[in-house]
């Protein structure tokens, strides 16, 4: 029997991220890889703390969210040809995101989370 090595799923925000298998996948020592970060998540976009968080980090809001899926240990697939989102994408590695931020977007688009909205609040 071989073992699985590595999970690839269309990760959707409002599904929280794919917590629950990432979590298997990291109990399993599964390797996680996110694809669809963006095209799946097009209504987070119009988010303004979410466009807000992007400016105090000096990056795009696409470049925030890939940032933000490396902090849960995703390998972020892609999917593009385009030589200026390869390079954006690239840039994501270039800032640190506080756990504030990452606490706020592994909740930004679950309907009716649990949190205090207020507490969730970063402007």
């Amino acid at each position: 029997t071989i073992k699985p090595r590595f999970v690839q799923n269309r990760c959707f925000a409002v599904q929280g991220w794919d917590r629950e298998v990432r979590e298997i996948c990291a109990q399993n020592e599964i390797v996680y890889q996110g694809f669809s970060l963006l095209t799946a998540n097009r209504p987070i976009f119009a988010n303004p703390q979410l466009r807000q968080l992007a400016l105090d980090h000096h990056c795009t809001p696409a470049q925030l969210v890939y940032s933000f899926a490396m902090h849960l240990g995703m390998i972020v697939l892609t999917g593009t040809t385009n030589e200026k989102h390869i390079r954006e994408a690239l840039q994501s590695f270039e800032f640190e995101l506080d756990r504030k931020t990452i606490n706020f977007l592994e909740t930004i688009a679950i309907p009716n989370s649990n949190q205090d909205p207020s507490q969730n609040s970063l402007l």
